[in-house]
């Protein structure tokens, strides 16, 4: 096959440049709105970029995306050795004119979110479909996606030299001005456009020569697998930009090709990645954007879910995540978020047995591995029958495999293990916080310091996300796992880092997404505090920090559509209130707490875990115990009731003791009688003391039944 293109070794100096070339090509591009109902960015009037991450090789030598790119085209090309061709005649230059997209059918599953009752019902935040529409570039009239071969033949005459290769055909042309275009055609409709320049130039040049054109979305950076960028595209236009060979972002990025192909999904995807962690909300308008054109991208589908899991709108995530992987069943990562969907969904033996079913088929993706054996290990560690033995063990060797990842010669695999060794180490430090092991505080600040150490990386603290967000991690980790010191080791230090950094952070970004994300998670970290110091009966503080708490969780529960959050937000009401009922004696202001917290368990209630209903029902019991003592009877009645329901539910499929059921059927005796309505107190009477007496027979029968265990031999 004759190839067409090459890059010349012989660069000019810029200072010299003679810009004509350049200037022409403001006239040479048409970039008109159309009616295409996809969101664009905001226009912001400057030049941001983001950089994508390099692709994954596997040891064969291939890269995980499999799909033919701009990029990879245009790359191969500019290594081509062959001289370049000249047309003897100009083609003809028609008047400019316009593409018209045509829309897909969006297929992205949503469903109706419920709207708690106890927090301000505001949605999720959503791109605004007043923005501009997306863009596509023509040439010379020429549009990718719709232009045939007869329309470029009509408009530019005879191509100078034709080729083909499997289902492609090459059209090379010249002009005096642009000496290299290179036209490719499948199925006789235009694919792409490729300029060679005839000499690289800066790429703030280019991209002011062609501002109007540019201006309404940020570019994003492409890496090859080893992370030196290769080009730039900008994905509401189908443009594309690949850089010479001695470009760097130290030395300036210079532009050596201009390709140009109708808009895409795939650009639309690299850029919500590389933006995700810094301006999730932009990520989901190019997700939404990707999905619209690409139903079927896996890897859109995928990002869409871990935006939404931001968001808390756990069931459109759940659906996302689901339709990437029977898309692509191939990538742990995909299954790896399913398990995070599961866990928010308070399904974490459901996530921890599907998580240890991925690793049997991981061994291809080691650094997803790695990810998925240390989320095995938090969750026996926080699962309903914590095993601290087993989720060290986890812990333990996702340390010791993604240590021999973090000198990988791929960048995207060698920072994912370093993040893995970061996320492990806290997650060792809080295994030991809650088990039973010797020298514990010892044991855990040897955890947190190597964590630390780990963070301190200089290869890490590059990644804006990671330099931003463990800080925070990190002191909410060394909070968390103040339960397991003594009692009298100093516990507010700690509060105010996690306060103080927490607040840099909220304050730090403007993204509503990301903001809320913070609020959230500052408040979870202050959560464990308040209980820490309810343990330890330090209810003044308990209560300080716990107000606060309240302010930081429902700041960052707003929009949010997770059960399990609005769960937790009415647990802290309801701690608070138990903290006044018991600490303080202050039956009154325990219910201004249990007020807030009753719709959310009522609403809730239906949700729960049978194995959690036992727990659930005290929760009403003990509720019920502050509503009699301020003369709300009828109300301390019908809680102790609702509670007792519960625990009959959970005892008869043997979820709790019986023995719990002691405590409901005594207060309802004893609310029955006060209220003169002896019959039901009776009834609840007898019920308490029958249940006591089956439960002495019982455990002496236990005890009379037990025989020394002989050693195994």
């Amino acid at each position: 096959m004759k190839t067409f293109f090459h890059t010349s070794s012989n660069y000019i100096d810029f200072a010299k440049t003679n810009t004509a070339a350049l200037s022409l090509l403001t006239v040479l591009f048409a970039v008109v709105s159309c009616d295409v109902l996809v969101y664009a960015q905001n226009n912001t009037g400057s030049f941001d970029r983001v950089i994508a991450q390099p692709p994954l090789v596997f040891p064969d030598g291939r890269t995980h995306n499999t799909r033919e790119n701009a990029s990879s085209r245009a790359a191969a090309k500019s290594n081509r050795g062959d001289e370049p061709l000249h047309l003897a005649q100009a083609p003809q230059r028609p008047s400019l004119s316009v593409e018209q997209l045509q829309p897909r059918p969006n297929t992205n599953v949503n469903v109706r979110p419920s709207m708690s009752p106890a927090v301000e019902d505001t949605p999720p935040d959503l791109p605004d479909p007043t923005h501009p529409p997306v863009r596509t570039a023509s040439f010379q009239t020429i549009k990718p996606g719709v232009s045939t071969v007869r329309d470029v033949i009509e408009r530019w005459g005879d191509p100078l030299e034709r080729d083909k290769d499997g289902g492609q055909e090459f059209h090379l042309y010249s002009t005096p001005e642009m000496r290299h275009i290179e036209v490719t055609f499948r199925q006789g409709v235009v694919h792409s456009i490729v300029i060679l320049l005839d000499e690289p130039f800066p790429e703030e040049q280019v991209r002011e020569v062609l501002r109007d054109e540019l201006q309404s979305g940020r570019a994003v950076l492409m890496p090859n697998e080893e992370g030196t960028i290769i080009g730039e595209v900008f994905p509401e236009k189908g443009v594309l930009f690949l850089f010479s060979k001695d470009s760097s972002i130290q030395n300036g990025l210079k532009v050596a090709q201009i390709g140009i192909e109708p808009v895409t999904a795939e650009p639309f995807v690299l850029r919500a990645e590389a933006s995700m962690s810094e301006n999730p909300s932009e990520s989901l308008r190019d997700l939404l954007n990707a999905t619209q054109l690409d139903p079927e991208d896996a890897k859109a589908h995928w990002l869409l879910a871990q935006v939404q899991l931001m968001q808390g709108d756990i069931d459109t995530a759940l659906l996302n995540c689901e339709h990437a992987i029977r898309l692509d069943e191939t990538r742990p990562a995909f299954h790896i978020l399913l398990a995070k969907i599961y866990v928010q969904m308070n399904h974490s033996e459901r996530a921890k047995q599907y998580l240890e079913e991925t690793l049997m088929v991981s061994d291809r993706y080691p650094h997803e591995k790695v990810q998925a054996m240390t989320i095995i290990g938090d969750l026996y560690r926080t699962g309903i029958r914590p095993d601290y033995e087993a989720a060290i063990e986890y812990h333990s060797e996702a340390i010791r495999l993604a240590t021999l990842l973090q000198t990988h010669t791929n960048q995207t695999i060698r920072l994912s293990a370093k993040e893995t060794l970061f996320n492990a180490h806290l997650g060792a430090a809080r295994d030991i916080a809650w088990g039973q092991w010797n020298d514990k505080e010892t044991a855990i600040y040897k955890w947190l310091e190597r964590a630390k150490d780990i963070a301190d990386d200089a290869e890490l603290r590059k990644v804006k996300r990671v330099s931003a967000e463990f800080p925070l991690q990190l002191a909410v980790t060394t909070l968390a796992a103040q339960v397991g010191m003594p009692n009298e080791s100093e516990l507010e230090p700690h509060v105010l880092r996690v306060i103080r950094v927490g607040d840099e952070m909220i304050n730090g970004t403007t993204d509503l997404i990301l903001k809320r994300k913070y609020q959230w998670e500052t408040g979870l970290a202050l959560y464990d505090a308040v209980q820490i110091y309810q343990i330890r009966g330090e209810y003044t503080k308990a209560l300080k920090y716990g107000e606060l708490t309240v302010r930081f969780m429902e700041d960052g529960v707003r929009g949010r559509r997770s059960d399990t959050d609005l769960y937790l937000l009415g647990r802290l009401y309801f701690r608070l209130g138990a903290i006044h009922a018991i600490g303080k004696k202050n039956h009154r202001a325990a219910i201004e707490w249990y007020d807030k917290a009753k719709p959310i368990f009522e609403r809730l209630l239906p949700k729960i875990n049978p194995e959690e209903l036992g727990g659930f029902g005290e929760t009403f019991v003990s509720m019920g115990v502050s509503y009699w003592e301020t003369n709300q009877h009828e109300e301390a009645v019908l809680l102790t009731e609702r509670g007792l329901r519960q625990i009959e539910r959970a005892v008869k499929i043997e979820a709790i003791d019986p023995i719990t059921l002691v405590i409901p059927y005594s207060n309802l005796s004893m609310m029955y009688n006060r209220m003169e309505r002896p019959e039901e107190a009776k009834k609840y009477r007898d019920r308490a003391r029958y249940i006591e007496e089956n439960s002495d027979e019982d455990r002496q029968m236990q005890a009379t039944s037990q025989k020394p265990v002989k050693p195994l031999r």
